[in-house]
Formats: C-alpha cells, structure tokens, sequence
C-alpha cells in the first residue's frame, strides 16, 4: 500500500506538503480500512487486487484534496486580479484575461500551466502570526500574467488550484484565511465560493482542458462510435459492418480513450468531457463511406 501511494502522491501536491506518505497510509486505513479490504478478498487475482487499490487510494486523495481551504485562497486571487489593471474579467463569469489582449481560451496542457507557476520567482514566508505572505510586490501579479499569457483566459478556480498547488503553505487549515498577497489587504469574507465547489469546478475545467487537446486526435470512425454508441444497429449500419464489429469497436474506442486520458485522478471526467465535446461538433456526422471496405473485410 506504502508503495501505491508513493505513486500517486506525485500527482496531489498540496496534500503531499502537509502529510507523509506513513500518514496517508495510515489516514487512509482508518477512513475506507473495512472496505477496502472487503473489496480486496473479493478480487479474482493479484491483477485486480492492485487496480482496485489504485482506484481506492486515487478515490480517496481526491477526497481529500478536495477538503483543502480553496475557497480563502480563490478569494484572495481575485481580489488581487480585480485590483490590478494588467488583469480585465472575460465575459465569461469568473474568467480573466490579460488587458489588451482578446478575450479568448486556448487549448494549453495544465502541465505547461503548472510548469510556468513553477518556473515563477515567488517569495512564500510565515509571519509569526501563522499568517503565509504570497509574494514581494509584483511577484504574485507576474505568475498571473504568465499563466494568462499562455491560456488566454483561466477560470479564477483553475488559477487558484494552480497557485495551491504551487504554494501548498497557502492552503494550511488554519492558515487559510490568514493567507494574502502583501500586507495592504483587507480581510476579506469568504463567502464567495465553498471549497469543494473551487476544487470541483478547477477539475471539471481541467478535465475540459485534456478533452479539448484529444478530441483532434480522434478518427472520424472513432467520433462516429462516440455518437452512436447507444445504438448498436445504428453504429453498425454508419460504419457498414456487422453489429459484432460495432461492438468490436465500441470496445477499442473506449480501451483507447482510456489510454489517451492516462492514469490522471480525474480520467473519468475527461473521458465524459471528450464525449460531450464530440456530440456538440457543429456540423453533419461524416459518411465514413471511404472506410466501409475495409470495415467489410473485418
């Protein structure tokens, strides 16, 4: 179990500045222990023994992360983006752009985000108060400005998850509402947004993010199944094959957008996301007249 979550912790960085993998461990034994083990005894072998332990430790992070204070820290970004005049709201609620520039999403890894919140000099202290100061004058404001630059327009939740992520500090129970960007904030009432509706909301996006890059990676066979798997004759008359064929591909078509959203917490979400954006693409569902033989030869 110890070595599972040493795999996983890689992926949940706010939680892996706050607590030990022993701990987690632990945590988590106390929380799900019962269960787990039930559903452990129950796998058919070792193979399924360790996937499900996967999904309840992954399962579980994400719960916890999920309980982090996002909410104290979401409002503090935006304050600090309202206050700026680098920084203008998108048209889109609770997005911003970097004035000056066009209002517009683009489709960037989060990886690249994160990696530019990491390459970022940002100066992080503890006062003796507890209270986390964010920044010399500036700092937090030129993070911004590279993760607008390079995503167009961020939703403030997808900007504080960011920033969580890169200032684990920020995001200590007790320290949460305490946490600011320099000593000329006022307090502010956190009254805007729950923390699990922040970490909800970021992950949702997210999720729209990947989806957004794999979708051109689909063949048109591939988005044919998508739009008609829930009608096999329907599927199997579009691709001109056997209705065993259909389900041939049905079955290929969700083996590889597993693959495609890889072992991400929030896989499924993307997978969900990559079927949405597929069904809403304007336009008519191509003829797919060009792949029939070969289809017939299956």
């Amino acid at each position: 179990m110890r070595d599972v979550f040493s795999s996983l912790i890689a992926k949940f960085a706010t939680i892996r500045a706050r607590e030990s993998v022993d701990d987690l461990v632990q945590g988590f034994f106390v929380a799900k222990g019962k269960s787990y083990v039930t559903a452990v005894l129950a796998a058919s072998d070792d193979a399924a023994a360790r996937r499900i332990t996967y999904a309840w430790a992954t399962n579980w992070l994400v719960d916890e992360a999920r309980k982090l204070p996002f909410g104290a820290l979401r409002n503090r970004i935006e304050k600090r983006l309202e206050r700026s005049n680098l920084f203008s709201p998108s048209s889109a609620a609770h997005h911003w752009y970097l004035t000056g520039g066009e209002d517009e999403g683009r489709s960037v890894p989060v990886s690249d985000l994160e990696a530019a919140a990491a390459a970022t000099q940002v100066a992080v202290r503890t006062e003796p108060s507890g209270k986390v100061v964010l920044g010399a004058p500036g700092e937090l404001e030129e993070l911004l400005h590279r993760l607008l630059d390079l995503a167009g327009r961020l939703h403030v939740a997808e900007i504080t998850v960011i920033c969580g992520n890169r200032f684990p500090l920020a995001l200590q129970q007790r320290d949460a509402s305490l946490s600011v960007v320099n000593t000329e904030w006022e307090v502010i009432e956190d009254t805007r947004e729950s923390d699990v509706s922040v970490f909800e909301t970021a992950t949702r996006i997210r999720s729209e993010r990947i989806a957004a890059g794999i979708v051109p990676m689909l063949t048109e066979k591939e988005k044919a199944v998508i739009r008609h798997r829930g009608d096999m004759d329907r599927l199997a008359e579009v691709l001109a094959c056997s209705r065993s064929s259909a389900y041939t591909a049905a079955a290929r078509l969700r083996e590889r957008l597993q693959e495609l959203a890889g072992a991400e917490p929030n896989s499924h979400e993307i997978m969900t996301a990559v079927v949405e954006l597929v069904l809403d693409e304007a336009g008519t569902v191509p003829s797919l007249h060009s792949d029939r033989e070969d289809e017939r030869a299956n």
